[in-house]
């Protein structure tokens, strides 16, 4: 009789643990859908020297420090905001600007379900008409990013404002919606010359990974996409960050 208790208890364990083994599982993992990041986060990106790094350093400990350049993203897992959203905690993310190391960017925009902002940082007093590498790199991001229902807030911060050869907030935005509008014409003329190679599903699968939209009227715009654009200027050696500060306390709380 108490070898029947105990092995109907035992019996009863097993069972238990292994529903429960299969009830995690099905919970964390979505057919077809890889998601590493479920922490709400803020993204750091741009081209090299724009002042990613600097920008980083400076939310994270308040302070200034000579920086080089990173080969592995910067983490702070437990982000405080400075202000209005003091209390929330999220994941700050400063990723490398290298071409060869925009990877690591990549998968994680990939592999986040919780993209509050990214804050794309570029140097201000680069000419507008040599942003060409910038535009083609914040065309990467975006055929990501637009992927998602909302798509994701980018504020376009324009750093080292206190340089006398510094380009209005504004200039920088047309220029790179400019240079991303001659992107998406190219794309979708080289998609349009295989159309006839490619199965048609195929090809349409294509286009909505690897191209945005284009407006036959309007050519390429900010404004039609489904995350908001937005460019402002600031200035990490002098610490006036305030405008990119509430940019990111209003998507905080959101």
């Amino acid at each position: 009789m108490n070898t029947t208790i105990i092995v109907s208890l035992l019996l009863v364990i097993i069972t238990t643990a292994l529903l429960l083994i299969v009830q995690r599982t099905s919970t964390n993992v979505i057919p077809g859908q890889k998601i590493s990041n479920r922490d709400p986060t803020f993204i750091i990106a741009g081209p090299p020297n724009s002042g990613k790094t600097s920008l980083f350093t400076l939310l994270t400990t308040d302070t200034i420090k000579a920086t080089v350049m990173s080969q592995e993203p910067n983490v702070a897992a437990d982000y405080m905001l400075p202000s209005a959203a003091k209390s929330f905690k999220f994941k700050l993310m400063d990723f490398p600007g290298h071409i060869k190391l925009r990877y690591q960017l990549f998968e994680t925009l990939k592999e986040s379900s919780s993209i509050k902002g990214l804050i794309f940082v570029v140097d201000s007093t680069v000419d507008p008409q040599k942003l060409t590498e910038t535009a083609e790199f914040l065309y990467e991001i975006l055929t990501i990013t637009e992927r998602n229902p909302e798509g994701v807030d980018i504020l376009i911060a324009c750093n080292k404002c206190e340089s006398f050869t510094a380009r209005p907030p504004a200039k920088i935005r047309d220029a790179l919606e400019k240079e991303i509008g001659k992107i998406v014409e190219r794309k979708m003329k080289s998609l349009s010359s295989v159309k006839t190679q490619l199965d048609a599903n195929a090809d349409e699968k294509d286009a909505d990974n690897d191209a945005l939209e284009l407006n036959s009227s309007h050519g390429f715009k900010f404004d039609a996409l489904d995350g908001n654009i937005v460019a402002m200027e600031g200035s990490v050696l002098k610490q006036n960050i305030d405008k990119w500060d509430c940019w990111i306390d209003e998507r905080a709380v959101n």
